[in-house]
């Protein structure tokens, strides 16, 4: 009786013990379900990073072929330029993630397109220019000197709006999902401002409609202007469209799952030349200003600066320094019109490293930004001067200045090069002094050759350069030596650049580093007004004018160091902003970008 009696309890058990295990092995597969579909979107959402970051180098990769003007080795047809490239799974571990990436530039660079204007370049339908801030396509052969602002032979491609561009009545600019058109000349104004701004229709691009001239389209995102009267061609075909130079990049990243599974990242981008001179002044280490004076704007696209004085522009000078060790812009009793820009402190609150005593740094209420005036964002851009060498269409001429005498440049005889300017080097420093006139007539460069002790660039007390007032004339020095411009008196030395243009007066600088007081932009007694731009990314630049003499400089000034010594009246030139500025290799940048998320924005890539 006993011993049958535990056979029911024995069943039981492994009945008990049969659920538990059924129960275990639900919950363990329920597990490693859960735990397969974590790891899935674990590797998703890593593919997904992956693959935006497979869209920027796109984007770095299409910047360095417009810097670099190789597109050469892409696919080409009409106004796109087309480029696809793999990356390996073994360049993201042991993910097994593969990817590749698709590019395509709208209006792409090459020896017609893309080119920053210029007065010497003789010009054809379809070129296509970059010009103070906004794309330009040539439309009619113009005569020479015949800038994009005239609507007879350029036309303006449309173009989210910019607070830096230079506008010009015909301008097509986009804000808020609108269409404006310029009607008075003028820059920062933003639309609808009725003084400068007129509403333009700007519909969706539709097959069935036929387009004249300028109409304005909307499609993917991007405006087009219509190049003719045309029916059913679609944007982006520049035979009948124009736009801004655009980039898309793509991403795809390959997840190493049986389906083979892909995650997209496309992004756009507009580019433009990168600015050298975004900063009245900067200094990749300290700017000083010692005692008292005025940094203030204007625009020189738009005119003289006496009028502007009072306008909202007048208030958009930048002092920056970008020293993160110490002080990086020092303001003693001056007044600033505009901005301070310098790296935060490394410790709480990460106050700007700049210092001031009596100085003053003001806006305009018109312009509607922070009072404070004072920013942790400095940027003071270092570009590559370029090398100055004989081929490649450019002639080099010897110079050779005769004491106590009047030489212009160009000289009879002298070889013109192929881009319209006039190249010119010294085997010694160039030296002017009492009696020594130096008048340029047309674009010259003078390239100073030796370095160090004996590749100097003085103008000292009675010497002189001029640069003539024409369509034409301008100034280009590359030196390696001492900077020493020393005026005297208000006729009769210095540099004087009668064009008022401070694009028309570089001076580049390579010198040796140097700590201390060594290169000079300097007067004394006498006040004296100097229209250009200094460049010396590894110097010491000091400016010098004894009280109660006045040194205005209208332009902008860039290096390792800037100190004012006394009166800093500093006008700087915002058209520089847009400017390319000659014998420096500045790249291209992008000026707007964004990720497109909207099926209707996004493009197919092959």
């Amino acid at each position: 009786m006993t011993t049958g009696s535990l056979h029911p309890q024995r069943g039981s058990l492994i009945l008990v013990v049969m659920c538990l295990l059924a129960v275990l092995g639900i919950a363990l597969a329920s597990y490693l379900a859960v735990s397969n579909q974590s790891m899935r979107l674990s590797n998703r959402a890593y593919a997904v990073d992956v693959s935006r970051h497979l869209a920027e180098m796109g984007l770095e990769r299409a910047l360095r072929s417009f810097s670099a003007n190789t597109f050469s080795t892409w696919t080409r047809s009409g106004n796109q330029a087309t480029l696809t490239f793999p990356i390996t799974s073994s360049h993201y571990g042991t993910t097994g993630i593969g990817g590749t990436v698709y590019l395509r530039v709208d209006n792409y660079r090459d020896t017609t397109k893309a080119i920053p204007w210029s007065v010497l370049t003789a010009y054809a339908v379809n070129d296509y220019v970059w010009y103070q801030g906004v794309w330009y396509v040539c439309k009619s052969a113009p005569p020479a000197n015949e800038a994009p602002s005239n609507t007879t032979y350029w036309t303006a491609a449309p173009a989210p709006w910019s607070s830096i561009a230079n506008y010009r009545p015909g301008n097509i600019a986009i804000l808020g999902g609108n269409a404006y058109r310029c009607i008075l000349a003028h820059t920062n104004t933003p639309p609808p401002d009725a003084t400068y701004w007129t509403a333009y229709a700007a519909t969706a691009w539709s097959s069935a409609t036929t387009y004249s001239a300028d109409d304005v389209v909307l499609s993917g995102g991007m405006a087009y202007r219509s190049r003719s009267t045309h029916l059913n061609h679609a944007p982006p075909d520049a035979t009948y469209w124009l736009s801004a130079p655009v980039i898309y990049a793509e991403g795809v990243a390959v997840l190493p799952d049986n389906a083979g599974t892909t995650v997209k990242t496309q992004l756009r981008a507009l580019v433009a030349p990168a600015a050298l001179f975004p900063n009245a002044a900067g200094a990749t280490t300290l700017t000083r200003l010692a005692s008292s004076g005025t940094v203030d704007s204007y625009n020189s696209v738009l005119g003289t600066y006496a009028p502007q004085v009072s306008t909202p522009t007048n208030y958009s000078a930048v002092l920056a320094g970008e020293n993160t060790s110490g002080t990086a812009v020092t303001v003693t009793t001056a007044t600033v019109r505009g901005y301070v820009a310098a790296p935060g402190a490394s410790t709480s609150p990460y106050a700007p490293r700049w210092t001031y005593g009596a100085a003053t740094v003001t806006g305009s209420a018109a312009t509607g930004i922070d009072f404070t005036r004072v920013s942790r964002s400095p940027h003071v851009p270092t570009f590559d001067i370029q090398t100055i060498a004989a081929g490649g269409g450019v002639t080099l001429n010897s110079l050779t200045l005769p004491s106590n005498a009047t030489t212009d440049l160009p000289r009879g005889g002298d070889t013109i090069s192929a881009d319209g300017k006039y190249y010119y080097y010294t085997t010694s420093q160039l030296y002017l002094d009492s009696g020594d006139t130096l008048n340029i007539n047309s674009p010259v460069v003078i390239d100073v050759r030796p370095t160090g002790s004996t590749g100097h660039f003085q103008v000292l007390t009675g010497g002189k350069i001029v640069i003539t007032n024409n369509a034409t004339a301008s100034l280009e020095i590359h030196f390696g030596g001492r900077l020493l411009i020393y005026s005297q008196n208000a006729t009769d030395g210095g540099i004087q650049n009668l064009t008022q243009d401070p694009k028309r007066c570089i001076l580049l600088g390579t010198s040796i580093t140097n700590t201390s007081n060594y290169h000079y932009l300097a007067v004394n007694n006498v006040s004296f007004t100097f229209y250009g731009v200094v460049y010396m990314p590894n110097a010491y630049l000091q400016i010098y004018n004894p009280s109660p003499y006045i040194q205005n400089i209208y332009g902008a000034l860039s290096a390792k160091n800037v100190y004012f010594q006394h009166a800093a009246n500093l006008h700087y030139d915002t058209s520089l902003r847009t400017a390319v500025i000659s014998g420096v290799d500045q790249p291209y940048a992008i000026t707007e970008w964004r990720e497109l998320t909207d099926p209707a924005e996004k493009i197919t890539l092959p």
